[in-house]
């Protein structure tokens, strides 16, 4: 199975994002994430025989979780904006805690032998990869208001031919909605 851990952002930002995707000319060719798969990423695991030991983290450093407010801001792109690979948007508020958040966790994996991320962490939502020609950086504004961040979530992704499906394992801490 393959796993990973994620923040889920609201409906209302999900479809925010996917009106600037539809407002996204280019003659490149991109896989854009779907509207139900929009997430922020902590820590993508990767294959995995069970999901045991990730749970344990997770509930362990759901301990000391406290809900805390994020915003998306503005538009990124990863090596670079001049050569775009995968296009994401920002977090503002509430970058340091999913820092803190991600750091609390790839510390704890680390334990049982997963190894460490060489790049550092940047909170943002992926919102398309590009498969084919040049994407020119989009000149668009967005931001996304303040919402509460109240759990954490882990994900089998599923690979299908016409894109991954997401399925929630479990959320932390777990009596929240």
């Amino acid at each position: 199975m393959r796993i990973f851990t994620a923040i889920e952002i609201p409906v209302e930002a999900k479809i925010s994002i996917k009106e600037i995707i539809n407002n996204i000319n280019t003659e490149a060719i991109l896989k854009w994430v779907t509207k139900e798969n929009l997430h922020i990423t902590l820590k993508f695991i990767g294959e995995i025989d069970s999901p045991d030991p990730i749970e344990n983290v997770l509930n362990d450093v759901s301990k000391d979780f406290q809900p805390f407010k994020i915003s998306l801001s503005g538009l990124g792109a990863f090596p670079s904006k001049n050569r775009i690979k995968v296009l994401w948007v920002g977090v503002d508020e509430g970058k340091n805690q999913l820092k803190e958040l991600y750091k609390n966790i790839e510390k704890r994996i680390i334990q049982f032998g997963f190894k460490k991320e060489e790049k550092d962490f940047t909170p943002h939502v992926t919102i398309g990869r590009v498969k084919k020609g040049l994407l020119k950086f989009p000149n668009i504004d967005f931001f996304y208001p303040p919402f509460l961040a109240r759990k954490i979530t882990l994900f089998e992704s599923i690979l299908t031919p016409s894109g991954p499906i997401y399925k929630i394992l479990y959320s932390f801490p777990e009596d929240t909605d």
